[in-house]
């Protein structure tokens, strides 16, 4: 190692040291750009077409097993972790409905690339020379795989990164970058598995989405049924889906490591850690679910773009969440709404309109 070499390692590390705390992030680290350590693994989730509709990720592959396919100077990447429960960034628009806990905050596609973009700037003066490209979610990389490598957490029986003393409840995001960080003094070892004989995330799952441990089924996934998939999910899979709206953390709010940080942070009957496929609500609480969902099944598509702008609700599309509302109103049994769903008019949606006027009794 040169000491030129040494130089750039202490520069970053006690830069990237001081961005951590200004940033409120979690864990910041730097390693080697390496081949995917989970590659053989992932190619075979996708040749069991376990990814169902998301075509994309297949599309990637080559880029994901060869991230300098990219740019080809690449030679380090930068991980970090980003907490979202209790909210980093809330939502302003406080949906009634049941969503995941990432959903409470913004979406974090925008203000956490914002904060790489932060990490980029104060990188580029010490490094003005060198590329440094952001990545949250949205790119054609291993962003967990990254992350392992360096530190950040072990790979759960439930597919997510967890960490001992952060659990799983964060986002995870990557720099990738043309710095040359190999260096015998920053070696970073993988944290063991400490999952051990545990399978309640296994086990919690309404639609039996984890198959085996690590294995996740998209098409099953409560997920992937009410966020990406641009279809209507089964008629055998639409109970199992219970009241959520928008996302599922069942297999994450039952898993010890998770309870451990809850209760580091204090935290004991916070809205969003029930873990039940279906909870109970309030008489107020029903009434702002009754009239959101109206609004949801009457408003145009370009009215509920536009009420749900900046929220990560909108990915799942006006046509998406009007799907997702009419499977909540009938696994809830929300008769107060059967003359509004007797009205939908879409071609896509009237089978399950049909299906939801089935299963309202009242």
């Amino acid at each position: 190692m040169t000491d030129i070499q040494t130089h750039l390692n202490l520069s970053l590390r006690n830069k990237l040291d001081s961005i951590k705390d200004e940033l409120t992030l979690n864990q910041i680290e730097f390693g080697t750009l390496k081949k995917p350590l989970s590659i053989e693994f992932y190619e075979k989730w996708l040749s069991n077409n376990y990814h169902a509709g998301m075509t994309y990720l297949q599309t990637h592959l080559a880029l994901k097993k060869n991230p300098q396919l990219i740019e080809a100077s690449l030679k380090s990447v930068i991980s970090l972790s980003q907490a979202y429960f209790p909210a980093a960034n809330a939502d302003q628009l406080k949906t009634p409905a049941r969503v995941a806990l990432y959903a409470k905050n913004e979406d974090y596609h925008i203000w956490l690339k914002q904060k790489l973009q932060r990490i980029i700037q104060q990188l580029e003066l010490d490094f003005p020379n060198e590329i440094f490209l952001p990545y949250v979610d949205s790119g054609p990389i291993l962003e967990r795989d990254m992350a392992y490598q360096n530190g950040l957490g072990w790979f759960g029986k439930n597919t997510c990164l967890i960490h001992p003393e952060h659990g799983s409840l964060f986002f995870i995001a990557e720099i990738l970058s043309s710095l040359d960080t190999s260096t015998t003094t920053n070696t970073i070892e993988a944290l063991p598995d400490f999952c051990g004989t545990c399978t309640k995330c296994i086990d919690v799952c309404p639609t039996n989405a984890l198959t085996e441990p690590r294995t996740l089924r998209a098409d099953l996934c409560i997920s992937y049924l009410t966020i990406e998939s641009k279809t209507v999910a089964p008629i055998e899979l639409r109970k199992k889906i219970g009241d959520w709206f928008f996302g599922c953390d069942l297999c994450q709010t039952v898993c010890p490591w998770n309870e451990k940080f809850f209760r580091k942070k204090k935290i004991t009957s916070m809205p969003g850690l029930e873990t039940t496929a279906l909870i109970d609500l309030s008489f107020e609480a029903k009434a702002e679910l009754v009239a959101y969902f109206e609004f949801l099944l009457t408003a145009s598509h370009k009215q509920i773009q536009k009420y749900h702008f900046g929220s990560p609700l909108s990915r799942s599309g006006a046509k998406g969440l009007k799907r997702n509302a009419l499977i909540v109103i009938a696994n809830k049994n929300l008769a107060e709404l059967r003359e509004t769903v007797q009205k939908i008019e879409s071609s896509e949606l009237q089978e399950l309109a049909t299906w939801t006027l089935l299963q309202l009794t009242n």
